[in-house]
């Protein structure tokens, strides 16, 4: 009888160390944190902080690093070690993080020590629990779409000299708002709803100033052979292709044709836009996936010509905030690419495949699915 006593009391001992428990400051209900010990060390799953925290958790393979933001702030992991990156300050959690079962493992440790010193108004660690502010949602509420160009600016010219890149992007912009409010609890702006100008800046401006989640700027493209034709999706990086640096000078033209010369580029190439580039690299992982997301929805269901996720250095993306990309809907200077583009229900075919692009996108981002 002694020795079943010592047995159970044993089990109930591992049970209690088989969970961390997370309290509320506002008398919201626990939340539990799982762990699982690894030669006498305890480890938890990187994405039991999503559960309780809201965390969203990013993983960056090429870098071997993992971005988890929590309470409005990024920590950047340094996989197969024991060091996270928070404001430029080095924390060792001491233990390396444990690849495990297509899992990232992280040491209690981090838990106990160093996010409560990370965070000490928001966290703290009490009889073994932590005591918690309400984690922050961070699911994604506002986007904001950007229908390039507009006003004296008219963008791509179509092959017929009939047609405007500005007026299509409008017109998509206006119909995508419509589909994603009705179907995705969010909120969609829009950078100009009507056809006027917009600078650039104006444009990310507007994004950061209401605290966008995600800036999706939407356009046709162009170019002087008029056989050229497909879709892409660009993210904000060093354009490495030919082609990328082509499309990358064909909308960054602007700024120099209808915001000022050569005074204006240097505006958009000082030091506050390279600081701003910096910011926004942080999303840089977020954007490819997003970018991702929208170039195979909309290549499956158009059937368009696969140009691809790419790379451009594009003004209109520098400084946001937020994960952000460009899409380029199809090539206006193509002849038979403008008599769709111009379509009601191949406009439509792009919107709802903008649409699922998007929604797939959140509902991974918001850890939905």
């Amino acid at each position: 009888m002694k020795f079943k006593l010592i047995i159970l009391s044993f089990l109930f001992v591992l049970n209690l160390q088989a969970v961390i428990t997370v309290e509320y400051k506002s008398g919201l209900a626990s939340g539990l944190i799982n762990t699982e010990t690894i030669d006498s060390l305890d480890y938890f799953n990187v994405y039991e902080l999503n559960k309780v925290f809201k965390a969203k958790i990013m993983e960056d393979v090429p870098d071997q690093r993992l971005k988890v933001n929590m309470f409005g702030e990024q920590l950047i992991f340094l996989l197969e070690s024991s060091y996270l990156i928070h404001k430029s300050e080095l924390y060792n959690f001491t233990y390396d993080i444990v690849q495990k079962d297509g899992k990232y493992l992280i040491p209690v440790t981090l838990l106990k020590r160093i996010i409560p010193e990370i965070f000490p108004e928001k966290i703290t660690v009490l009889d073994d629990k932590i005591i918690a502010d309400n984690p922050s949602d961070n699911s994604i509420k506002t986007i904001v779409l950007d229908p390039g160009h507009g006003g004296k600016d008219p963008g791509a010219v179509g092959f017929s000299r009939k047609n405007f890149e500005k007026d299509i992007v409008l017109d998509v912009t206006h119909k995508l708002k419509k589909i994603l409010e009705e179907n995705l609890d969010v909120n969609v702006l829009l950078t100009r709803d009507i056809d006027e100008f917009i600078s650039l800046q104006q444009r990310t401006q507007f994004a950061n100033s209401n605290k966008a989640d995600l800036f999706i700027s939407i356009h046709c493209n162009a170019h002087r052979n008029e056989k050229i034709d497909g879709i892409e999706v660009f993210y904000l990086s060093t354009a490495i292709t030919d082609d990328a640096r082509a499309v990358e000078a064909l909308e960054n033209e602007v700024v120099y044709k209808f915001e000022g010369g050569e005074e204006a580029v240097r505006k958009y190439d000082d030091l506050a836009f390279i600081l701003a580039d910096m910011a926004q690299s942080e999303h840089l992982e977020e954007s490819y996936q997003l970018g991702m997301k929208l170039q195979s929805s909309l290549v499956g269901s158009t059937n368009g010509f696969d140009r691809g996720v790419k790379q451009a250095n594009f003004y209109v993306l520098r400084g946001a905030f937020m994960p952000a990309v460009l899409i380029e809907l199809g090539f206006i200077s193509n002849k038979e690419e403008e008599k769709k583009l111009i379509k009601s229900s191949y406009q439509d075919k792009l919107i709802d495949s903008m649409f699922q692009g998007i929604r797939d996108f959140k509902f991974k981002y918001d850890k939905m699915q």
